[in-house]
């Protein structure tokens, strides 16, 4: 290919490429911050004596209706356990030592989520899915527009020798 074709075509490429990575940047940048974007958990009580594990699962399947399928374990007293469940609401309990609910947050419709389904371009379904497809392969056609336009100008002789 001519140099002034790959030039073109790096040009046109990197151009839109770079409308999608700014997106994706900006996205992912928000995201890093979620935990303070999002729902702030209470403070637990302090209990004399926590349930097992096994009796804190069955307390929020209880609660929720959906299979847990993460747990998330206090690092302090004050500290609550925190349940994510198998439902299409996206549900989060948070739950004491003694299986008491202490609070319930719904994500699904959230600013975070939200974010996420933006990011990943699930929010525009198979469209957003093409997309972010269409920019990693032309990434891929920018890195080699540009090893081509960087052999292109390379000198004559440089090129021989190194057959």
């Amino acid at each position: 290919m001519q140099r002034r074709t790959l030039f073109k075509l790096h040009n046109a490429t990197g151009l839109a490429a770079a409308l999608l990575v700014l997106l994706s940047a900006i996205t992912g940048a928000v995201l890093l911050f979620r935990a303070s974007l999002g729902f702030v958990p209470p403070e637990a009580p302090v209990v004399a004596e926590h349930l097992p594990l096994e009796g804190i699962v069955a307390a929020a399947e209880r609660e929720g209706g959906a299979p847990v399928t993460d747990l998330g374990l206090p690092q302090a007293p004050e500290e609550p356990y925190h349940a994510w469940l198998d439902d299409d609401a996206e549900t989060e309990l948070w739950l004491d030592g003694s299986g008491a609910v202490l609070a319930r947050h719904e994500g699904k419709a959230g600013l975070t989520r939200w974010l996420f389904r933006l990011h990943t371009g699930e929010l525009l379904g198979v469209f957003g899915q093409f997309l972010m497809l269409a920019l990693s392969l032309g990434l891929v056609a920018l890195a080699c527009s540009g090893v081509g336009m960087w052999w292109s100008r390379r000198p004559a002789r440089r090129r021989r020798a190194a057959r």
